[in-house]
């Protein structure tokens, strides 16, 4: 086997300049439905008065049992890089303890820093993940950016007193708790059977029949999904995240306004600035 040279960083810039050209096509199709579903400005200023209500209520609630989060999310996001083979690996990490503070991942030089906080039981962020997960792992595969995936739980009130947002996001924890190497295909397997909004959503039983589906075959995961292990979790890590709309997605501490600009667009105006 030979071992063809590494593309300079102008070559693999370029090339990601082409991907996202190539992407905006794709993207157009679907950016229409995009931008009705993400929250612009004007909306989220809404959500945040509907927030309000819903704070005075939720407030009255006893708190969240404290629990230590999962393996491979310090961050209360789990990072994803290069694997040097052309493909994609986790990072490994501790947990966060409880009752303690995440602590931030630290931005590479150089590369594109993809964050995104994303809720399972979210139309916007399927929309997103179909039209967009390719091409953002094809910069994570050649080492032009890393990804750092954050869930958040912002929609158990559609789903009829279920907490489907809460328990679809406990999946993601006990992925990367579990079986990390296979966070990424069940998260896109989540998005293929999302359930509609008012509804009950999945049961827990319906969910693993899904994780199991994407590859996913150990048994603790399976229990974790079962016993709800780590809601306690995503309701501190969403409340900590202080997100109002999902998906929100941040590249180099610079947020993505989908009201102004198409994502292949936006991509493309952060790596001019490395």
């Amino acid at each position: 086997m030979t071992n063809s040279p590494r593309p300079t960083k102008n070559q693999r810039r370029e090339e990601a300049r082409e991907a996202a050209r190539a992407q905006r096509e794709k993207a157009q199709k679907r950016q229409k439905t995009l931008r009705w579903l993400i929250p612009t400005v004007a909306s989220v200023a809404i959500l945040a008065i509907v927030g309000g209500v819903i704070w005075a209520v939720v407030a009255l609630q006893p708190a969240p049992k404290a629990v230590d989060g999962p393996a491979n999310m310090i961050s209360d996001g789990i990072l994803f890089e290069a694997d040097g083979d052309g493909g994609v690996t986790y990072v490994a990490t501790p947990a966060v303890q409880a009752g303690e503070d995440p602590q931030p991942t630290e931005q590479r030089e150089g590369v594109l820093n993809i964050v995104t906080l994303v809720d399972f039981s979210c139309p916007a962020c399927k929309a997103f993940e179909e039209t967009y997960s390719e091409s953002i792992q094809s910069l994570v595969a050649d080492g032009s950016a890393t990804l750092e995936v954050h869930p958040v739980a912002i929609l158990d009130r559609l789903f009829l007193g279920s907490e489907y947002s809460t328990r679809s996001n406990n999946v993601a924890a006990c992925v990367a708790e579990y079986q990390p190497e296979s966070f990424l295909d069940v998260m896109a397997a989540m998005y293929a059977n999302q359930p509609d909004e008012q509804t009950t959503g999945l049961t827990n039983a319906e969910i693993v029949s899904v994780v199991e589906g994407a590859g996913v075959t150990n048994d603790d995961v399976t229990q974790c999904i079962t016993d709800e292990t780590f809601t306690p979790w995503v309701t501190t890590a969403t409340s900590r995240s202080g997100v109002q709309g999902t998906p929100t997605v941040i590249v180099n501490g610079t947020t993505w306004d989908s009201s102004t600009m198409d994502f292949p667009a936006f991509l493309e105006a952060e790596q001019a600035k490395l």
